[in-house]
């Protein structure tokens, strides 16, 4: 099993837990150590982007739209959370069907979680019913899954552990789940990712670093807020749940890095590299915004602006880490009047490209042949566009 060390937690500390909703369907990530690699050079050329697919947000007549989910044909799954539906599109951008609504019926949802394929069934997490659904093609219920709960695993190395709030988001190719739960001892909890099969015990394939890490969070009475600007842990599992992908960047200096490991679910390490990138200075009154608008004013207050103050960052952090379909990372840079700077990384860890990524856009998906966006309008309404990329001889 492949643990990171980390500063040891105090058993009387009083940090919450985080709850579910803020784990399923989500990205974290981890510091990494070593020397950080030279970036692609800045003189190679720029991959492009030409579109060649758009959802319309007022066409489609989109709600707020979740993360996209690319299916095995390319389909594309657009979650709606607040209307509890996903529609799916086929890879030419027709409709093929639209599931779910507000319920607890089959094909119904409280809560749209992670959500992946696994071969062609389309699988949805239900974190308020803990509910796993397993969808047909069509759009029909194939079956559905009670969460799981276990006791005290007595033959473990820490025998009084209980697993608890276990999110799947990936299943292997031998039909385990993959996710994230909470392991609960006796005076604290850690987060960690299970390989759960099915019909065995669960076992911790990673420990990634915890949310209450002090580089990126304040606590103050068992109240917990993130430090202003700090690029907080993104963790993503590969859709095939090939490999785990974690991320943290350095920001407390000006030699600044972000910092990547790719994990097998075995525990083997893929890579663990650290990466130089122009990092831009954070403005005192930048901060000083970002501090004052922690918490309201109280004594409380005064506390936590005070610690956030001491453990500010310098620089401004990456924006975002996206593992892509075929193991490749896409690093989303501080945005400029141009568009967003992107570097792409191989599977193997290697910087292999750089492109840019228009205003208003974030990538949700991504391989060395596309790149799938949400594009958000001066209205803020997202449309959904799927880019090829154009890649210099």
């Amino acid at each position: 099993m492949y643990r990171l060390t980390r500063k040891p937690r105090s058993t009387t500390d009083p940090r919450p837990i985080l709850p579910l909703a803020l784990i399923v369907g989500q990205t974290l990530c981890l510091a990494c150590t070593g020397t950080a690699d030279d970036p692609p050079q800045s003189g190679s050329a720029e991959w492009e982007l030409v579109e060649d697919l758009r959802l319309d947000a007022n066409a489609e007549d989109f709600s707020a739209i979740g993360p996209l989910i690319i299916g095995p044909q390319r389909e594309i799954v657009v979650p709606e959370p607040q209307d509890r539906r996903l529609r799916v599109y086929d890879s030419t951008g027709t409709l093929l069907t639209t599931i779910g609504r507000r319920g607890e019926g089959p094909g119904e949802f409280q809560h749209l979680g992670a959500v992946f394929w696994t071969a062609d069934t389309l699988v949805v997490f239900d974190g308020e019913l803990v509910r796993t659904t397993y969808l047909l093609r069509d759009g029909s219920v194939g079956r559905t899954e009670t969460g799981r709960f276990w006791g005290p695993d007595f033959g473990a190395e820490r025998p009084d552990s209980t697993f608890f709030g276990f999110a799947p988001q990936a299943i292997d190719d031998e039909g385990a789940l993959l996710g994230f739960a909470y392991l609960n001892l006796k005076e604290s909890s850690e987060l960690v990712a299970l390989r759960v099969p099915g019909d065995g015990m669960p076992r911790v394939v990673a420990s990634p670093p915890q949310y209450y890490d002090e580089r990126w969070s304040v606590t103050v009475s068992g109240l917990n807020n993130p430090v202003p600007f700090a690029f907080r842990l993104r963790i993503e599992i590969a859709s095939d749940a090939s490999r785990f992908l974690f991320a943290t960047a350095d920001q407390w200096s000006l030699d600044a890095t972000y910092d990547l490991t790719m994990l097998r679910p075995n525990g083997d390490t893929i890579f663990a590299r650290s990466y130089a990138y122009d990092a831009e200075p954070i403005p005192d009154s930048a901060m000083d915004r970002g501090i004052a608008n922690m918490v309201p004013e109280s004594g409380l207050a005064r506390r936590f602006r005070a610690t956030a103050r001491q453990r500010a960052p310098v620089v401004y952090g990456p924006r975002d880490v996206t593992l892509g379909l075929d193991g490749t990372v896409w690093v989303e840079l501080r945005s400029t009047e141009r568009g967003t700077p992107v570097v792409v990384i191989s599977e193997a860890g290697d910087p292999i490209g750089s492109l840019l990524l228009p205003l208003r856009s974030k990538i949700r998906q991504a391989s060395l042949t596309h790149v799938w966006v949400t594009e958000r309008d001066p209205l803020d309404l997202a449309s959904v566009v799927r880019y090829r990329v154009i890649r210099p001889d």
